[in-house]
């Protein structure tokens, strides 16, 4: 056995990202709002960059002073003056109006509302301060969001004590105000009101058979007739199992489309929204700088890196909108049928479909897609929408998923709501039309739609009949 140590040469390829390029795969990725902090942030940390005034053309060809010195001006001009239609709004026409969104109204909020209430009330300090404590860990939708125990290891005081001050934070307006679980939202509102006994019952031990339609077995447990358990149900349906709705909430957070397409004399136009995030150009002082030479090592050293970066983040942000406009023009020609006539004529489409019509890689594609909103005539829809896997129609032909989802939405709202289909018919319903699909797929695309089975769609229509007669 020869044993020993030896030197071997191995020569291998590895594709290493460097800083630059990993940017500009960041900013591919960035939704329009998340290019919009990034700028700010950019605008902050890199002197050589500056907000660009709307309708002003500036870049003009310029020669370095220092002949020693890089020519960067070159870059900018063949960049910025190119006036190419990439679906981009450059240029000296001035952009479409901005809308921005009304501003909330002055209504008071639910805390505010809550604690006006706890104001007026003659309590001790102590339990005054520990009432606005739980005032405080009330969501918007005005459960209480912490625990008793958690609350009263805070505050450093007894649980009871606490619990004593929930109860009567529980009595202020609106009813059911504070409540731990949607059992006593309701039941707090049914005390306030004077409900009878039956619809306590069944709110503190009969909520989720309820929810399965089980009313007959209710009625059966409780001793009573079924038309008055359907009457305690209808009295149960007034009730609002979210308290805290109607107030004013957290700021509403607008979708920023990324792209708009728009039918314009029976076509579609794309354009990439570039209004969502500041428009930046070269700093005149520092570029005046860099022309005139004269200038140390140094400060040649720093000019020159930060001109770079910012180039680079300029024509990352371009390559961006080009890049967008090309695969939003590609689905545009692929999904032009859900643009003329809605979901039921969307067409199965993957990345690779994509990458391959617009010639590029299907990561980056991946990418250009990620966090991005399209505004179209039917409405804002993510770009990832026009995505979709497919089903096989007879004919060789195959249907999207979303489609196959929408006609089963139809069946199920077309059938007789006191024998609704099962799956299995469900299934035969779509083969009739062409599409084979098993009874495990037709379950798991209607509980995708949110659409329960036969036995609960029976029990709600019989709900729904007792209580309109």
């Amino acid at each position: 056995m020869k044993t020993g140590q030896e030197i071997r040469l191995k020569q291998t390829q590895r594709f290493v990202l460097g800083h630059e390029l990993r940017q500009a795969m960041a900013i591919l990725q960035f939704s329009a709002q998340e290019l919009a902090d990034y700028v700010e942030q950019q605008l902050v940390e890199n002197p050589m960059l500056e907000l660009r005034e709307e309708g002003n053309n500036e870049w003009k060809e310029t020669k370095e002073a220092d002949g020693d010195q890089e020519d960067y001006t070159a870059e900018w001009v063949e960049y910025f003056c190119d006036s190419s239609d990439l679906g981009l709004t450059r240029g000296s026409e001035p952009d479409s109006p901005a809308v921005t969104p009304e501003p909330p109204g002055a209504a008071p909020s639910l805390y505010e509302h809550l604690l006006g209430q706890i104001g007026l009330l003659r309590l001790p300090a102590g339990e005054r301060l520990i009432g606005e404590y739980i005032i405080g860990n009330i969501g918007a939708d005005g459960y209480l969001k912490a625990t008793v125990e958690e609350m009263a290891l805070s505050l450093g005081v007894p649980a009871g004590v606490v619990e004593k001050v929930l109860q009567l934070v529980q009595t202020l307006d609106p009813p059911g105000i504070g409540a731990r679980s949607l059992k006593e939202c309701l039941y707090l509102q049914a005390e306030r009101a004077g409900l009878d006994q039956l619809v306590k019952a069944m709110i503190t031990d009969y909520l989720e058979a309820l929810a399965e339609g089980e009313i007959p077995q209710i009625a059966r447990r409780l001793g009573v007739a079924v038309g008055e358990v359907f009457k305690a149900v209808e009295t149960i349906r007034t009730l609002n199992p979210k308290p805290g709705s109607g107030f004013a909430g957290e700021p509403v957070q607008y979708i920023v489309p990324d792209v708009i397409i728009e039918k314009i004399g029976g076509e579609y136009v794309v354009s990439v929204n570039d209004n969502a995030y500041p428009r930046l150009r070269i700093n005149h002082t520092y570029r005046e700088l860099l022309r005139k030479g004269g200038l140390s090592a140094e400060t040649k050293g720093f000019i020159r890196a930060r001109l770079k970066q910012a180039l680079w983040l300029v024509k990352s942000i371009e390559k961006r909108q080009a890049t967008l406009y090309r695969i939003a023009t590609a689905l545009v020609e692929m999904q032009r049928g859900f643009l003329d006539a809605g979901v039921s004529a969307l067409r199965p489409l993957t990345l690779r479909d994509v990458a391959r019509a617009v010639r590029l890689h299907e990561s980056t594609v991946s990418r250009a897609v990620a966090h991005k909103y399209v505004q179209c005539p039917r409405g804002i829809f993510k770009l990832k929408f026009f995505f979709d896997s497919g089903v096989s129609e007879s004919g060789g032909k195959a249907m999207a998923a979303r489609s196959v989802k929408c006609l089963i939405r139809d069946i199920v709202a077309a059938e007789g709501p006191e024998n609704p289909l099962s799956d299995q018919e469900i299934a035969r319903a779509l083969h009739l039309r062409g599409i084979k699909l098993s009874r495990r797929t037709v379950a798991k695309y209607r509980a995708d739609l949110g659409i329960p089975g036969a036995a609960k769609r029976r029990g709600r229509a019989e709900i729904q009949k007792k209580s309109s007669l």
